[in-house]
């Protein structure tokens, strides 16, 4: 039977190891290490124990888990304990099926390779051909004219899943949700400009567009645990069936709070009302122009000084 070599040490210092084994197998030198990082900063009380298990040099496999995984912490199973007990079950492991650790075992997907693209626009609206689809393709069109790449996100033909709370986006800067997120996720931190298009559902944005708002908590866990950080400006064209800037207020507020999380520089918002009357964006006056000045305004150079 193989047995662990040298002594368990435990050190309790933020981004330290807490725990390491030294384990001498057939396989080589394999070293355990539990590590705690205080992720406070991003959320009061977030702490992550991440579980390595080192080859020689290499890292061939990893388990993390953070304290806002599991709803209480004075349980027998909390997050320390949960991450010790994977922590002994792995040395145990390691020790006796070592060739099973002889390769890297990766569980994060990578972001599709979509290339990167000038401007980002989310539409929002689940009508493919309705005013805000109408108000997207002006931005789409006013980014041509000014020679920049952009792409149309329309969320309604895309299978999104709504966010389920997990924070495992915190342990390791990814999703686990399998769905067409990762496309809008790989394309904001290369934009330069985002634009939300979006109708007044029952006062707030459509039920698809709530979702990429929300799962976009994955890309605000890229920004702080891997460092991915998005520099665009915003701007947010919304249209409402209603005159008057009531309608808007909790919509401004939910997309306002989207971009702030995830530091993108927001413009003053385009309000387009009275379309229960109007029916038609087009048929507006002056609208049109509008939007597209202020997308014109976000393709200036900004000013440094």
């Amino acid at each position: 039977m193989l047995k662990a070599a040298g002594r368990e040490m435990t050190r309790m210092e933020t981004g330290a190891a807490e725990k390491i084994r030294i384990i001498e197998t057939p396989e080589g030198t394999f070293t355990l290490r539990l590590v705690l990082d205080d992720l406070g900063g991003i959320y009061p009380g977030m702490i992550r124990y991440t579980v390595e298990v080192i080859r020689g040099t290499v890292t061939v496999y990893t388990y993390a888990i953070n304290t806002y995984e599991s709803a209480r912490q004075d349980t027998l199973f909390d997050t320390r304990k949960a991450a010790e007990v994977v922590f002994t079950r792995l040395a145990h492991d390691v020790a006796a099926r070592p060739h099973r650790y002889t390769r890297p075992k990766v569980f994060t997907r990578p972001l599709p390779d979509t290339g990167v693209v000038d401007v980002v626009i989310l539409q929002g609206s689940p009508r493919r051909f309705g005013n805000s689809a109408k108000v997207a393709s002006w931005c789409d069109d006013e980014a041509a004219r000014a020679g920049l790449t952009s792409r149309i996100f329309y969320l309604q033909e895309m299978d999104i899943r709504p966010c389920v709370g997990c924070y495992v986006c915190y342990n390791q800067g990814y999703c686990p949700i399998d769905d067409d997120m990762p496309s809008i996720i790989g394309a904001l931190p290369g934009a330069s400009v985002v634009v939300v298009c979006t109708p007044v559902y029952t006062g707030t944005v459509p039920a698809t567009l709530k979702a990429v708002i929300d799962r976009c908590q994955w890309l605000h866990a890229r920004e702080n645990v891997l460092g991915k950080e998005v520099h665009a400006r915003g701007l947010l064209v919304a249209v409402a069936g209603q005159q008057g800037t009531r309608p808007f207020v909790c919509v401004t507020g939910v997309v306002g709070m989207f971009m702030e999380n995830l530091g993108i520089l927001p413009a003053a918002p385009v309000l387009i009302g009275g379309l229960d009357r109007a029916r038609d964006v087009e048929k507006m006056d002056g609208v049109e122009d509008d939007v597209r000045a202020a997308l014109r305004a976000l393709f200036a150079p900004q000013n440094e000084g």
